[in-house]
């Protein structure tokens, strides 16, 4: 390729790579180059993750390099975390099979399965499970009962309706248990039941951490980490593909023909491209010369091009181009993750017509109940339209933050409610006033539950402060009627 495309692995990241894979001269190269460039005490966690595989190399490639004994100890410490991860995370895989859920390990979990991560001691942080559409209401069961909790802070009814809107999400349990649970393999792609359907139907069986998994054949695991792997700086993907290239037999052809109907040509070009030129993996020069020919519209190499970094990363451009990108693919029958508002009622606290800031005493008026997490309550003889009117009082903390709350009516999430509130000037309590449709066909006495919610879920051993900033407040209830 004339040009490097900007999803190939850039810089520190590519030079590890290259030690990792390149023959000895090569990557004797690359690891030199890497040498010149890095102090150990500063380098990056995608760097860390690559130096795992690294480290096997190093008495063939620098034997006497005095980072040798920090790099082993780097490498076990990651090795022996991985397999934490995989202990704890195997209690999900447990209820989902109790619970009768099928469910596709995919990734780096299926590289574990099928016996392909021991050699290039795969380092992993949680496992990307797939589940049909169908069964997110029995998987959301599943977990809940085995007391697993979204890292999103949402609740379960908050996610049983955003199953289909965020396609993913991430459930934690212990300090060391993670999954990544999924509606869809891809972030986006071209929605095809077919092709959904025949991804299950060549899933082939495995075990993962004692307990029976299913897997994507080797052809889907190659497009799945080819599609991945154009939406990310890390370089594992590169070690995973160069993995399944060299003890897997891969249906090239149907891997270019399935590329080409999900809409995936730019990422699978780019990452075949890397391999192959990049690194000199054995990929047939017929498969890269297919993909070249075929053609991917305008939007779908927008979609990849703005869709390099990761989405807290991206420049205004970057997002303005995925916007526009998605707004095309929709209307060409692409999934693609929508945001909340789409699929859920969100409000934002009214403001006091006229004024600009909202408004942050109490002007004495009292609350109805002691400070809560959580209100449960009855709405007697509601009307069809009628109006759900919430005025909460906040206690506002020292610095200026986001407050979350979820509406449910007869155990149904209808809406999220939003606002801040701290920083200010004043310590007395603040009023919040909501307003919002009750959904068609909510009359008569209704159960309604008011809960405040985390703004995430912090990571086991959080500070205290990482704590302060996410979790969820108390609130007190001055009035909620339906008007």
């Amino acid at each position: 390729m004339a040009k490097r495309p900007r999803s190939w692995p850039k810089g520190v990241v590519d030079l590890l790579v290259r030690t990792a894979l390149c023959p000895a001269p090569e990557a004797a190269r690359a690891w030199q180059a890497w040498n010149e460039t890095r102090d150990f005490d500063d380098i990056t966690w995608d760097e860390m993750r690559l130096l795992v595989p690294v480290a096997a190399r190093l008495a063939e490639l620098d034997p006497a390099s005095p980072l040798r004994p920090r790099i082993d100890g780097l490498a076990k410490h990651l090795w022996t975390r991985t397999q934490l991860k995989l202990h704890e995370a195997a209690h999900a895989l447990g209820c989902l099979n109790q619970a009768g859920v099928p469910f596709l390990v995919f990734k780096g979990g299926a590289q574990y399965a099928e016996g392909l991560a021991i050699s290039p001691r795969r380092v992993m942080g949680d496992i990307d499970i797939l589940i049909r559409l169908d069964d997110a209401g029995r998987t959301l069961d599943a977990l809940k009962l085995g007391e697993w909790l979204p890292v999103s802070g949402d609740s379960f009814a908050f996610l049983r309706r955003l199953a289909a809107a965020r396609l993913r999400g991430n459930f934690r349990k212990g300090p060391n248990g993670e999954i990544d649970l999924h509606v869809t393999p891809f972030h986006f792609s071209r929605d095809a039941e077919r092709l959904d359907a025949a991804l299950w139907s060549r899933a082939q069986t495995a075990r993962l951490a004692l307990h029976p998994v299913l897997v994507p054949d080797p052809t889907d695991s190659m497009l799945l980490l080819l599609a991945h792997a154009a939406e990310g700086t890390g370089g594992d993907w590169a070690i995973d593909a160069a993995t399944r290239i060299e003890r897997q037999k891969i249906d090239w052809n149907r891997l270019a023909e399935t590329a080409d109907e999900r809409g995936l040509v730019p990422a699978c070009r780019a990452g075949l491209g890397y391999l192959s030129e990049g690194l000199g993996v054995p990929v047939p020069a017929h498969v890269t010369a297919d993909l070249a020919s075929l053609r991917a519209s305008p939007a779908e190499r927008l979609k990849y091009w703005s869709n390099v970094h990761h989405p807290s990363e991206r420049d205004w451009i970057e997002k303005s181009a995925n916007r526009l990108a998605d707004r095309i693919l929709r209307r060409r029958g692409f999934q693609l993750e929508l945001k909340d508002e789409h699929v859920i009622l969100i409000r934002r606290a009214a403001r006091p017509l006229g004024a600009w800031f909202y408004r942050d005493r109490s002007g004495g008026r009292k609350a109805t109940s002691a400070a809560t997490l959580e209100d449960h309550r009855t709405l007697a003889s509601v009307r069809e339209g009628a109006q759900l009117v919430i005025e909460l009082e906040l206690a506002p903390p020292a610095k200026l933050r986001r407050f979350l709350f979820e509406v449910c009516i007869d155990g149904v999430a209808i809406a999220r409610l939003r606002t801040r509130a701290g920083g200010g000037k004043s310590n007395g309590p603040v009023l919040r006033l909501f307003r919002l449709p009750l959904p068609k066909g909510a009359t008569g006495d209704l159960r309604l539950s008011l809960s405040a919610r985390p703004l995430r879920r912090p990571r086991p051993r959080a500070s205290a402060a990482d704590i302060a900033d996410t979790e969820a407040l108390p609130f007190r209830v001055v009035g909620i009627r339906a008007a």
